[in-house]
């Protein structure tokens, strides 16, 4: 017995083990974690420095905006606004600017004490400076921020820990914007932005949920001449995810709704379910593969799935319409159908060949994903579901309904002559977008927010570049990030304050240098003269001058608690992340020293062209593959090419309208390009065979009505994303309705045009 025999002889079970098989598979998808890394999506060529943008010291924070009429109204509204949340438990404040903190600081100095230090400090011992900073110290004693300052003032009344703060001011340094009490403050102190730390994972939907739900009616008690906000990862996690789950309930209505239609207008059997249960039996085993081969398994890949399934059921859809419109039996309809639906396949598999040959890791794992889908689906169509379909109502003549007219010749040749031009404006004329903003999808309130933030902050980004140094061990960077500085214009401020323990050790002895007997006791004359003078007790100074005779105190200032610009890299290694002003000396400085410059305005250039350049590859090799599989099927150079008439126009007909109504292409053009290669080749070779055909037995196992079903059936399934608001869902669904809608009328219309004659 064959296995056709022995499927024809038990099909309640074989539908039992086909789906125990499916729900064992899912259940075994369910365990898999999914990998939600969007950037896998990133050209190879641009891939690294895009990873390495995303371990900027503030990128994994939270800014928290406040804007008022007045500065004083504003600075009043971001504390109180700090305060509710930390109150609630949604920040996690890093240490508070005060009294300990500038004792920490002026503690730290030893530490971080030099050479421009040690002349800073040099040049605050003359009389005439001991005489004016005394006066100072003298005046905030008698006012009433005494009671914060009076052990600062104490401990260091020469206000060396200025030198300190001009280290952490450096952060800030050529951005016009102020950093005070924990707030960036843009130039008229009207807009202030507080950077924290989340306590929480920012891709949790559930906290990023309860975030937004307490910092909404934090935000409402405060003032009402205020207005507060907030933007980070967090924030794209809501606005993400909100829009997903609304699109989803809504598109799943109305793609039942449309599949509901194709069924009553196409099939009206109810066997005819089998071909929209297909999904749930190929798509969890091909995602199990695809996780088997990768050892991970993208949640965009696994989204794909719909794709898939629009594609993967065509096979079904011709075997059940050739079932019907055929007096041969099941078995003998099937293997003449075997030749068609293995060059499908084939096609369709080839075209994600091309895509797996692309240096997109995310593309190669849908390449697999795609191909095993195809694969289930080409068996189940040609040796399970006929035995299920033996008992269809015969309709062996065409009905009315289904008679499509074919364009004269002439008309056909203008159609593609207009479409050609059109597509020719569309790809050169497109926005093609590469900046991974566009993968997020965000509310109209978010877009305001954003606005303001950048209104007042765009300067920052557009005149400040990443700089990353790198080392096998953390302290290896930090020695590396310190040679470097020595070569640049200025400092890095970086270097500054976090140092490695070979400079911890030089500053330290340049400290204990600086104060010499000599010097102290000059100092001592100095500030016990002006101390006699403003009637302040002499004596109430010498803790300053134990300490700075003595080994500098333990070194607790850590200011990665503030600002961490430390990142282990996935490939072992160490990098220090500077923020350097955006110029070429910058540049050419990192590129001697073996260091990486990262400017977002060209990283976003580049990353347009390996888009652009991708899509270029992965489209050549989809028309080389299939046009020589083509010819193989058909032998037949002209046939061939003419089986590319639906994808070719197809192609323009959309980039046309990307063009026409100006429409943003952002990363997933390059999963539509093979996607509608397959299908447009699919449409053509179908209305091949229906040619040859003509006038044999099965001259009726190709009517018009199969194809206009199937393509239906995959605009229902996944066209209908068009009308969804998230921006990856959207190019998906346009494209393929564009894409899918404009195959199916070519090959309905327009092809046969050039199929008159022909055998």
């Amino acid at each position: 017995m064959n296995g056709w025999d022995f499927f024809a002889r038990h099909k309640k079970a074989a539908a039992a083990l086909l789906l125990a098989g499916a729900l064992g598979c899912g259940a075994l998808l369910s365990c898999v974690k999914l990998d939600e890394n969007i950037h896998a999506m990133i050209p190879a060529a641009v891939r690294e420095r895009v990873e390495l943008f995303e371990h900027s010291p503030l990128n994994k924070k939270i800014f928290i905006g406040v804007t008022a009429d007045t500065a004083q109204a504003a600075q009043e509204a971001a504390e109180e606004l700090r305060a509710d949340l930390v109150r609630r438990g949604l920040l996690t404040l890093s240490p508070a600017p005060g009294p300990d903190f500038a004792l920490t600081l002026y503690r730290g100095l030893p530490y971080r004490f030099s050479a421009k230090d040690a002349q800073a400090a040099a040049e605050r011992l003359t009389p005439e400076a001991v005489r004016e900073r005394m006066a100072q110290n003298y005046e905030n004693l008698l006012s009433f921020q005494s009671f914060f300052l009076k052990d600062l003032i104490l401990a260091d009344p020469l206000g060396l820990t200025d030198l300190m703060a001009a280290k952490m001011a450096a952060f800030g340094a050529g951005t016009a914007l102020e950093y005070r009490d924990g707030f960036l403050a843009s130039p008229d102190g009207k807009t202030l932005i507080g950077p924290y730390d989340f306590p929480g994972e920012t891709a949790d939907f559930n906290a990023a949920r309860r975030f937004a739900e307490g910092f909404s009616q934090a935000a409402a008690d405060i003032s009402s001449s205020a207005k507060a906000f907030y933007l980070g990862s967090l924030r794209y996690t809501v606005e993400n995810v909100a829009v997903i789950q609304a699109d989803l309930l809504k598109i799943t209505l109305l793609a039942f709704v449309l599949l509901a239609g194709v069924f009553w207008y196409f099939f009206r059997h109810k066997t005819a379910l089998l071909i929209y249960l297909l999904p749930v039996l190929v798509l969890p085993p091909a995602a199990l593969v695809t996780y088997r081969v990768f050892g991970s398994l993208s949640g965009i890949t696994l989204g794909f799935g719909s794709v898939v399934a629009g594609l993967s059921v065509d096979y079904s859809v011709y075997i059940f319409f050739a079932l019907k419109r055929t007096r041969a039996g099941a078995r003998e309809t099937a293997a003449h159908m075997k030749k068609h639906l293995l060059c499908n396949f084939m096609t369709s598999a080839l075209c994600f060949a091309a895509l797996f040959c692309s240096a997109v890791e995310l593309f190669r794992q849908i390449a697999v994903f795609s191909v095993t889908g195809l694969l289930l689906s080409l068996l189940l169509a040609l040796y399970i579901f006929p035995h299920y379909w033996t008992d269809l109502p015969p309709e062996t003549q065409a009905s009315p309904r289904y008679s499509l007219p074919v364009l004269p010749r002439r008309a056909a040749v203008l159609v593609c002559v207009f479409l050609l031009a059109f597509g020719a404006l569309g790809v050169t004329r497109a926005h093609f977008s590469g900046d991974v903003e566009d993968l997020n999808s965000t509310s109209a309130r978010f877009k305001q927010d954003k606005a303001a933030f950048d209104r007042v902050f765009s300067d920052v980004s557009q005149n400040s570049a990443l700089l990353f140094v790198f080392g096998a061990t953390p302290e290896e960077a930090l020695e590396h990030n310190e040679a470097l500085s020595a070569r640049l214009p200025a400092p890095l401020a970086v270097s500054e304050v976090i140092v490695s323990h070979s400079a911890r050790a030089e500053n330290t002895a340049r400290w204990r240098e600086f104060w010499s007997a000599s010097r102290a006791n000059y100092a001592r004359l100095l500030i016990e003269e002006e101390a006699g003078k403003l009637g302040l007790k002499p004596a109430a100074f010498e803790p300053f001058f134990k300490e700075v005779l003595a080994e500098p105190a333990p070194d607790t200032f850590d200011f990665t608690k503030l600002y961490n610009p430390a990142a282990a890299l996935a490939d072992g290694r160490f990098a220090v992340v500077n923020i350097v002003p955006n110029t070429a000396a910058y540049e050419t400085a990192a590129r001697e020293a073996g260091a990486v410059f990262l400017s977002a305005s060209e990283l976003k250039t580049d990353l347009i062209h390996a888009v652009k350049k991708e899509a270029l590859k992965i489209v050549l090799l989809a028309l080389l593959f299939n046009l020589a599989a083509v010819r193989w099927a058909f032998k037949s150079w002209k046939t061939a090419f003419l089986a590319f008439v639906p994808v070719v126009l197809a192609a323009c007909f959309t980039f046309g309208c990307f063009w026409a109504f100006n429409v943003r292409v952002n990363l997933f053009i390059l999963v539509f390009l093979p996607l509608l290669m397959g299908i447009g080749i699919d449409y053509g070779i179908f209305q091949l065979m229906r040619r040859a055909s003509s006038g044999g037995e099965y001259a009726n196992a190709y009517p018009a009505s199969a194809l206009a079903a199937a393509a239906l059936s995959t605009l229902a399934g996944f066209g209908v994303l068009a009308f969804a608001k998230h921006g990856v869902l959207f190019i998906i669904g346009l494209s393929s309705f564009l894409g899918v809608g404009g195959a199916m009328l070519a090959s309905l219309f327009v092809l046969p045009a050039f199929l008159q004659g022909e055998k």
